[in-house]
């Protein structure tokens, strides 16, 4: 009775329900802001030359760099691993598929608001498979998959590992003053 004499009232079913509510939007807030904080950026990739020349032991190699773009004001980028796969179109769509050599060193980490440049190289031993796989080097249509495991880095925090893969192409190494495609996803 002390209590209420003094004026102040126990709290009733309906405070504990609205401090309850009050909690619930609060945490659902703070969960929001760290998914936006750590979505990962939007990165993008173009096959910016592609081009072919005689190699030593009589082969043919093919000489690609790709150009990954990170536009974010925010968050860079630490590519963990990378793979560049060239497919030709003398078959079905990558049937008939080579792994390239990936020249640039990984780990790489791409800060923000930059553009890298990734260099690439298949060495086509030379004989019937290489001739088969070029077409002669008459192909101009080869498609260029590349899949990377990235992670983005926002302030001290890192984000989970990202599997990002894109299609490029049609790519021609063949030509006069080097080859060129945009990337989509895979």
């Amino acid at each position: 009775m002390a209590a209420v004499a003094a004026g102040r009232r126990r709290p009733e079913a309906k405070h504990y329900i609205l401090l309850a509510l009050a909690a619930t939007l609060a945490a659902a807030a703070v969960v929001t802001v760290v998914f936006v904080v750590l979505s990962p950026a939007r990165v993008g990739f173009t096959v910016t030359s592609a081009t072919s020349h005689r190699s030593g032991d009589g082969g043919l190699l093919l000489s690609l760099t790709i150009a990954a773009a990170n536009p974010s004001r925010r968050a860079a980028v630490r590519y963990q691993s990378m793979f560049v796969d060239v497919s030709n179109n003398t078959g079905p769509t990558w049937t008939n598929w080579v792994r390239a050599s990936v020249k640039t060193a990984m780990p790489l980490v791409q800060p923000e608001r930059n553009v890298t440049r990734i260099h690439a190289t298949v060495d086509l031993v030379g004989g019937p498979w290489a001739e088969e796989f070029t077409g002669k080097k008459t192909s101009h249509g080869f498609g260029v998959i590349v899949t990377t495991m990235a992670r983005f880095k926002v302030g001290v925090s890192l984000t989970r590992l990202y599997d990002i893969k894109v299609s490029c192409g049609p790519v021609d190494f063949f030509a006069k003053h080097g080859g060129t495609a945009n990337c989509t996803a895979a």
